[in-house]
């Protein structure tokens, strides 16, 4: 067992890879054990790696970001997948999401936010930049999938807060209840809907529309 988060950076540019590489590495505990530049290498290599995170670019040179994640999450289940992009479409952030990415965060957001979303992401939250998080609410809100009368309106809230990355401990400072009861509403969420995790109650919820 490691005693830091390994995770691995899939960018064509090198330049950019090497940002990200140098940001991370500033920390003690998140170490960048391998970067590839193109999703035919990546998806030979990474199995053999079985890092805690992978940063995925969506617009490779040889293929799509999301059909890596699409191939490699069966494989490694107990990795998570973050892509990383310059591209902020709707459409793109659903599939993405619907393939077994746990977090969608813009390129813009290269700064001390990225490290954060890596420990975010390794501790089981879904981290997402804020024009991200904004646009999926809207999206939500205009794209209900279910009867509304199925949530009561505090598991209506927590949704909504997981939808926009917090953790159970943020969404209890928010709506001023316990871990505990964050936890016991999530489990009627997920028994209302049929789910075993906070992705998919997301995508099931409200991302109907959008998961083809």
């Amino acid at each position: 067992m490691t005693n830091f988060i390994s995770v691995i950076i899939v960018e064509d540019k090198i330049e950019m890879c090497r940002q990200i590489k140098s940001l991370l590495e500033k920390t003690d505990d998140i170490k960048v054990i391998a970067t590839f530049h193109d999703s035919k290498s990546a998806l030979e290599k990474i199995p053999e790696y079985e890092p805690d995170i992978v940063l995925m670019d969506l617009n490779l040179p040889d293929g799509s970001g999301i059909e890596c994640i699409k191939n490699l999450k069966p494989k490694l289940s107990k990795t998570q997948f973050v892509i990383l992009t310059m591209f902020d479409d709707s459409e793109l952030v659903f599939k993405g999401l619907s393939h077994g990415a746990i977090g969608y965060l813009l390129k813009r957001s290269i700064n001390d936010e990225l490290v954060k979303s890596i420990y975010e992401a390794y501790k089981g939250g879904s981290p997402m930049s804020t024009q991200i998080a904004r646009m999926v609410v809207k999206s939500f809100q205009n794209n209900k999938a279910i009867d509304e009368d199925l949530l009561t309106k505090r598991e209506w809230e927590i949704l909504e807060q997981l939808a926009k990355g917090k953790k159970y401990k943020e969404i209890g400072e928010t709506l001023f209840i316990s871990v505990e009861t964050v936890r016991s509403h999530l489990r009627k969420i997920y028994e209302k809907l049929h789910v075993h995790s906070s992705k998919e109650a997301i995508l099931k919820y409200f991302g109907k529309n959008h998961s083809r």
